[in-house]
């Protein structure tokens, strides 16, 4: 992470980069997203910088290149051909559900994460980063003092009476950390830092703040100078990768690789929404819709061929031993599985009121509502003993440490006509209607697609 009075060139290098969480640790199933087979594609001479041409709309060298890299960095033997399969389906496959999905079902939360085109930014910027390594460093190089600082023409004073302007009073309650319409003004117009690749330009206080998730605008509430002069500095450096790549591969080139990253994001959210990669209690007005439409003979078939999915405890026959020390709970404990008689120390060592009883708890069966010595009971693996666990009492009362053994467990399975079954079995239903109906989309849109591909990418 880069410190104040550190060369700002770290933050270019994949190790020193603070934001490599955003950035780097993007796996090769995230940038290689397989979501239908390759069709015949039309091999023609294009322009050098082209991959392809997606009905008749351009898909750049650049994007291809990139792509590819990052994904062999998980996978060496990925073929640019494959990827370029994948950009191409990610793009059909985004334009034709864009209009079905909010931003909303389509993003993170935006009140604890990043803003989904900040997460863009620093995912663009690692990809170029990771890729084209040397290269930026021989371009750092030739900066005065090999360093980013040198580019950095005044920084900002973050007097008090400028960080009140925007964040109000100190010592005031705060439970929204947020800026409002009059705070974002306010905040544009107080300068971090002023810099300089080909003309000088500011880094405003609110191009800062808006790149933070919850923890990092916690920082800016308490009027961390440090903090937000470091993130305006690493803000400074993700704009000269972006300037740099603009510079070298062209403005079209750089903005066709700006929406091929943002499709994977879109994609993988998609095919969540299906319930891909998702459990089937996700969220999905999707899976919500598909699973209301289930009808009872449907989940009545589903109960029957997955029967085993419904399996559940019904009963168990348990004993426990309940002591008021926890040092001497774990050494009867001990003694338990070394092969002592389990109700013979109850009886000795128990100040539970069945302990005369052996601490037997009899066979509990599963109705209704259970009590937190027979939850942990249905909790414990049949014939071993459990460690001591500290009784969920009230503050007032006095602790305790149960010790606890299931001599049997009967398993059965759940009422098919329950509510339970209703609900687990339309859930699943709706997920595999969701996928089938993705799966027969992307194969559609691939037959009625025009791809021509550049052959010198198809050679590879």
């Amino acid at each position: 992470m880069y410190r104040p009075g550190h060369s700002l060139q770290w933050s270019i290098r994949i190790t020193g980069c603070c934001l490599s969480v955003l950035c780097l640790t993007m796996s090769a199933a995230a940038v290689a997203v397989d979501i239908a087979p390759a069709t015949k594609l039309n091999q023609l001479t294009l322009q050098p910088e082209l991959a392809a041409h997606l009905n008749g709309a351009p898909v750049y060298r650049l994007t291809l290149d990139v792509l590819t890299q990052m994904a062999k960095l998980e996978k060496p033997k990925t073929r640019s051909t494959d990827i370029l399969d994948n950009i191409i389906n990610n793009r059909l496959l985004t334009e034709k559900t864009r209009s079905q999905f909010s931003d909303e079902e389509l993003q993170a939360s935006r009140r604890v994460a990043f803003e989904p085109d900040v997460v863009l930014d620093n995912q663009l910027s690692g990809y170029l980063r990771t890729v084209y390594r040397k290269d930026l460093e021989i371009s750092i190089s030739k900066v005065p003092g090999a360093k980013l600082d040198a580019l950095i023409q005044e920084q900002g004073k973050l007097g008090e009476d400028e960080l009140n302007s925007v964040f109000g009073a100190r010592n005031r309650v705060i439970l929204d950390y947020t800026l409002g319409t009059a705070q974002q003004a306010a905040a544009a117009q107080v300068t971090v830092l002023r810099y300089n690749f080909a003309a000088a330009t500011t880094i405003s206080l609110y191009d800062v703040f808006r790149r933070q998730n919850v923890q990092g605008r916690v920082e800016f509430f308490s009027r961390n100078r440090d903090f937000i002069r470091q993130q305006a500095q690493l803000y400074l450096a993700n704009l000269y990768v972006l300037d740099w790549a603009r510079l070298r591969f062209g403005d079209a080139a750089l903005k066709d690789l700006r929406q091929a990253v943002e499709e994977q994001n879109s994609v993988r959210a998609i095919k969540s929404l299906h319930g891909i990669g998702a459990d089937t209690d996700s969220e999905s007005r999707l899976l919500n819709q598909l699973a209301a439409e289930v009808r009872p003979k449907e989940v009545s078939a589903y109960f029957r061929s997955h029967k085993e999915e419904f399996k559940r405890i019904v009963s168990v026959r348990s004993r426990h031993i309940r002591l008021d020390n926890e040092a001497q709970a774990r050494q009867v404990a001990e003694l338990a599985r070394q092969g002592n008689n389990f109700a013979s120390l109850a009886q000795q060592y128990s100040t539970a009121v069945d302990a005369r009883e052996g601490g037997d708890m009899g066979m509990i069966v599963h109705s209704g509502q259970l009590s937190w010595l027979e939850q942990l009971a249905y909790m414990q693996e049949p014939g071993k003993v459990s460690a001591p666990i500290r009784a969920a009492v009230a503050p007032d009362e006095k602790a305790h440490w149960e010790i606890v053994l299931v001599e049997q467990r009967n398993v059965g399975y759940q009422d098919p006509g329950s509510e339970e079954v209703r609900y687990q079995a339309s859930r699943a239903l709706a997920q595999e209607k969701a996928i089938s109906q993705l799966s027969v989309l992307q194969i559609q849109l691939r037959k009625s697609a025009r791809i021509d591909v550049n052959k010198t990418v198809l050679a590879n």
